[in-house]
């Protein structure tokens, strides 16, 4: 057995290899990232005004506190109300991204899910309507009458839970005057 030839070689090949296609990657990554993340906001942007159409803009909120599942929050310029968009872990391996608007009197004025890793069939009929349009007009204390979906369960909870966070961050946007607009 020649070691150099059997374990070496093999070795020092299987590694120029990985440290090629590492160094690929690497620079796919550093030309695709500033593209996927403009696509990204620009998806957030569309979502925002679908969800709140008689907004003129958007203005992000720097705001101390909030749920951790609350990842960030909007006020419209023109106020129409407030965006926030809420990250629930349901049972999928991803979080439920979903984007809620809320208007000043406290109302939900629409949700929307921007994605999901739920099971297609089973846990995807929670974002759809009628199901996901009961949360649509009502206060935080109407959501709690809201039924889960049987045989979605963890699903139809992760989606009132991020309902009941957007409630939660708006509470805490609407009473605190010490807010920061950059």
């Amino acid at each position: 057995m020649n070691i150099k030839k059997d374990l070496i070689i093999p070795i020092v090949v299987l590694s120029l290899i990985c440290l090629f296609v590492s160094g690929a990657l690497a620079i796919v990554n550093y030309f695709t990232e500033p593209v996927i993340k403009l696509a990204a906001d620009e998806r957030a942007k569309t979502a925002m005004k679908e969800i709140i159409p008689q907004a003129d803009g958007f203005i992000i909120l720097e705001i101390d506190n909030l749920p951790k599942t609350v990842t960030s929050v909007y006020e419209s310029t023109n106020n129409s109300g407030y965006i926030f968009m809420v990250s629930s872990q349901g049972y999928g391996t991803e979080a439920i991204k979903l984007i809620c608007g809320i208007d000043l009197s406290g109302r939900v004025i629409k949700s929307a899910v921007l994605s999901h890793n739920e099971t297609q069939g089973l846990g995807t009929p929670v974002f759809e309507n009628p199901h996901a349009s009961q949360y649509w007009g009502k206060e935080k204390s109407g959501i709690e009458n809201i039924e889960v979906i049987s045989g979605a369960t963890i699903t139809s909870r992760a989606y009132k839970n991020a309902i009941r966070d957007a409630f939660i961050a708006y509470e805490i946007v609407t009473s605190d005057s010490q807010r920061s607009k950059p």
